[in-house]
């Protein structure tokens, strides 16, 4: 018998046994499916996680300035609509659902935002070269508190040890990671100004990743992601918390099926053989007909709501 996290039912959920497969530790965990909210999460969450967030891990992973300068220019081209090679890395890697996400929640340009899990402030950079202007990131991995030669305030704590509040709340990416999701979305409600807004983008496990590549499926991350939510799931949150939801958008891209396939052939992300490393040095690992296909699909997904990711704004009325 297992208990859900998020809506609490208590039940002989079904159980799956999966791998570490990012860094191509192959270590063992057990998860189950909720027959509630259908939220997938881990039976029990490791004693030590620091081993599964070495400095590799990309949230704290630093650019060159070539590549800084250009993944700017994508930013900027995301939230305005325009710039010629924001638009051109904007065709060769695809849309930037995070700015995107900031974008439509349309915060004045003095609001304070808290990026929750914020690694090493990159997001925060490209939103400071936008225009905004009170930034602040939070990351319970970083090495000490910080300033980044912006000024950018980057704070080595967790949700619960913030006692400011926000305009904007974030967390990209990052919600899955949390042990406890009733506290996280009690500390994100208590930290949220009245009228504020929170922007949660996380995998989502009523999917056609889910149910397609099941122990495969690339955002299980094990034992990174505690959980993984599905729709209800964050439903069921907001609802408890007093926050009013608004449109979900789904914001899934290829990854979720070359990441998958991958897996599904043993090969770790970081493996040399994997689509990750190829691309990080600017070439294609698959043919570019497949990818194109791959992200064509996942389009096709998004709009149905069946892409295994999907971003959540919540109300502070």
């Amino acid at each position: 018998m297992n208990t859900c996290r998020i809506c609490q039912r208590c039940d002989d959920h079904p159980l799956f046994h999966v791998r570490e497969m990012m860094f191509g530790f192959r270590d063992p965990f057990t998860y189950f499916e909720c027959r509630g909210c259908g939220c997938v999460q881990i039976d029990r969450v490791p004693d030590d996680l620091g081993k599964y967030y070495p400095q590799r891990y990309y949230s704290f992973q630093k650019s060159n300035r070539i590549a800084a300068y250009l993944k700017k220019e994508r930013a900027r081209h995301a939230f305005y609509h325009r710039g010629l090679i924001g638009a051109v890395m904007s065709w060769c890697l695809g849309a930037q659902p995070a700015i995107e996400s900031v974008r439509r929640a349309a915060p004045r340009f003095d609001a304070a935002i808290l990026d929750v899990g914020s690694g090493g402030g990159e997001l925060l950079g490209f939103l400071d070269s936008i225009g905004f202007t009170d930034l602040t990131g939070a990351d319970p991995f970083l090495a000490q508190d910080d300033t980044t030669p912006s000024g950018i305030k980057l704070w080595k704590r967790d949700l619960a040890h913030i006692d400011r509040q926000f305009d904007v709340v974030m967390m990209h990416h990052v919600f899955e990671h949390t042990v406890d999701p009733v506290r996280v979305f009690a500390d994100m409600k208590r930290v949220m100004k009245p009228g504020g807004v929170a922007i949660i983008r996380v995998p989502v496990a009523d999917s056609y990743a889910w149910k397609t590549y099941g122990i495969n499926w690339v955002s299980l991350d094990p034992p990174r992601h505690v959980f993984v939510p599905t729709l209800r799931s964050m439903a069921i949150l907001s609802h408890h918390h007093g926050l009013r939801s608004g449109p979900v958008v789904h914001d899934a891209n290829e990854f979720q099926f070359w990441g998958s396939e991958q897996y599904a052939h043993d090969i770790p992300l970081v493996d040399p053989r994997s689509y990750a490393r190829a691309r990080n040095r600017w070439r294609l690992a698959l043919p570019t007909r497949t990818m194109r296909a791959y992200q064509a699909r996942a389009a096709e997904l998004n709009a149905a709501g069946q892409g295994d990711s999907a971003c959540f704004c919540f109300h502070n009325d």
